[in-house]
This record gives C-alpha cells, sequence and structure tokens, in this order.
C-alpha cells in the first residue's frame, strides 16, 4: 500500500518481494557507517527486519520503516521509518536512507518531508524530530533542504542538535 505519493517518488510498505533490493541498499558504505541497525549480515537478516516491518503496519506500531521507490520505475530506491526519540523523551524521530546511485537527486529531502508530513496526521503529531551525527553534512543538509529547522537542545549538561519540522 503507497501512503505518499511525492513528484519524484512513492513511498509504500515493504513487501517480501523487496528483501533482495533492501539488503543490497544497506550494503552502502554510508548507510553502514551512519545507519549501522539497517546494515544486514544476509538476506535472511534483511528478511527478518522486513517480517518485523510487515507486523508494523497491521498493528500501527513503531518503529517502523517503509520503502521508497521510484515513482516512473517503481524501482526500490530506500526506506524511511519512524520511532520513538533517542535523545529527546516523548518524541518521534524519522531516518531516511537512498541508496547511492541514486543520491544527488534530492530525493532523501523529497521523501522526509512528505513522510513527516504523513507521520503528522497518521499518529497526530503536532512535531517530527530528526537527529544525525554532524559529521554527515549531506545528512545535515538534507534535512535543512527537506524544511526542517536546526535546534539546540539542553539535556542535563550536554547541548544536542535535532532538526525539527
Amino acid at each position: 500500500m503507497t501512503i505518499v505519493t511525492t513528484q519524484n517518488l512513492r513511498i509504500r510498505e515493504f513487501t517480501l518481494d523487496d528483501i533482495s533490493a533492501y539488503y543490497q541498499n544497506n550494503q552502502d558504505e554510508q548507510i553502514k557507517k551512519y545507519m549501522p541497525n539497517h546494515s544486514h549480515g544476509d538476506e535472511h537478516e534483511a528478511r527478518e527486519e522486513i517480517e518485523s516491518f510487515l507486523t508494523g503496519y497491521a498493528e500501527r506500531t513503531m518503529p517502523c520503516h517503509w520503502g521508497i521507490v521510484k515513482a516512473d520505475t517503481g524501482k526500490l530506491i530506500g526506506h524511511v521509518g519512524i520511532g520513538e526519540g533517542e535523545l529527546i523523551e516523548n518524541t518521534h524521530e524519522i531516518c531516511c536512507a537512498i541508496n547511492k546511485d541514486h543520491r544527488g537527486h534530492k530525493y532523501a529531502a523529497e521523501a522526509s518531508r512528505a513522510f513527516a508530513e504523513w507521520c503528522k496526521r497518521a499518529f497526530r503529531l503536532s512535531n517530527i524530530y530528526a537527529s544525525t551525527n554532524p559529521n554527515n553534512t549531506a545528512s545535515c543538509k538534507m534535512l535543512l533542504n527537506a524544511g526542517f529547522t536546526l535546534q539546540e537542545v539542553a539535556l542535563g549538561e550536554e547541548k544536542y542538535s535535532v532538526y525539527v519540522l
């Protein structure tokens, strides 16, 4: 089921037919570095994760992830997800990854913005957060391009940068 359609993309539920492409997309070095929980040792592990996503769709539970496909080809080019905020209690954060062959077209910004707006409506959330490693400059730029605002948050004596939409 497609949940969001943009000019270039469709965000849809994963299916078991996506296992191989999902596994291959997540073998990228950037994804392994910045999103290691989505790097799988083999396709069996990728299958287990997609099966957990399928359960999440039915139960509307978090965390959950959806596939990003090119609207014109139907090719799976990445994923986007939502879960409980890691830095700030009682918040929800999104994540997004696009495979290396499709970077540079602002697809991550397009998907993140559309997905965040959908999440606000679907889960009745007032704000969506995103955090990223400040050394991941491409991700920082993408979040700003998607319309997120950079904010500094103090947690105890530590200060963190988060993005809010």
